[in-house]
């Protein structure tokens, strides 16, 4: 387990019904369940974002689909479309 995995699984791991990839970006999405999926740049994790924005995340998705960096100690949650 990487320490962006272990940092992920710290800050969301009882929520998350998965936690995926690798990286520092988290994208989050906030729907029925919350996903987390793990991204290296911050380019990357906006690309999966914009398609899930997109199309949906899922069945219940509700649009509320996040990026923050793991790395920060403090996280302001705020969701955009």
């Amino acid at each position: 387990m990487s320490e962006f995995q272990r940092r992920a699984e710290s800050k969301w791991g009882r929520k998350a019904a998965r936690i995926q990839g690798d990286g520092p970006y988290a994208l989050l999405a906030w729907c029925r369940t919350l996903t987390v999926t793990l991204h290296n740049s911050p380019e990357e994790a906006e690309t999966s974002k914009t398609n899930i924005d997109q199309i949906g995340c899922g069945g219940a998705c509700s649009r509320k689909h996040e990026i923050v960096d793991v790395r920060q100690k403090r996280i302001r949650y705020k969701y955009s479309h």
